[in-house]
């Protein structure tokens, strides 16, 4: 607790100066944005970002999804799906092609180059995650993954602009 005209005041704080660092919500910040570095990092020999590969995860657990599909699940804002998109097909990772049950509808699909980006992607993060998080006892994480994953169920993600 701070002072102030000799009155205690809550500061959040464990060490005096910083305001925000014994925060836990902070605390996640900074975590989450030590591990998209490390998740870019990891990436960045295939070409591709975060944000295309949880593109590409999400239209492989689902081959019929549209573009509208896409942008709710994930909680992106469909004018910035657009463009991620885009830059996924420049890339000869994913196309748009018409929904063979609904000729109006069109569905984005992985091609193959998309899938071979998965799997190299997908054991690039897990190299890179497990060095992240290599000082934290496997049960420490499991438990650190469950609370993460309760919080999230409960407080769903605004629109990403």
């Amino acid at each position: 607790m701070a002072r102030r005209n000799g009155e205690q005041q809550p500061t959040g704080t464990t060490s005096p100066g910083s305001a925000m660092s014994g925060r836990t919500g902070f605390r996640l910040i900074k975590l989450g944005e030590l591990a998209m570095v490390t998740a870019e990092r990891a990436l960045e020999p295939l070409g591709v970002r975060p944000r295309h590969f949880n593109v590409l995860a999400t239209l492989a657990a689902d081959d019929t999804l549209s573009q509208q599909d896409v942008s709710r699940l994930l909680g992106i804002d469909p004018n910035v799906l657009v463009g991620v998109i885009d830059e996924l097909e420049k890339q000869g990772l994913a196309e748009r092609r018409r929904n063979p049950q609904d000729r109006r509808r069109h569905v984005v699909a992985l091609t193959d180059a998309g899938w071979q980006v998965l799997r190299d992607g997908a054991a690039l993060l897990d190299e890179a995650e497990a060095a992240f998080f290599a000082e934290v006892p496997a049960a420490e994480l499991a438990v650190l993954h469950e609370v993460a994953a309760r919080l999230l169920a409960r407080h769903p993600a605004p629109m990403k602009r």
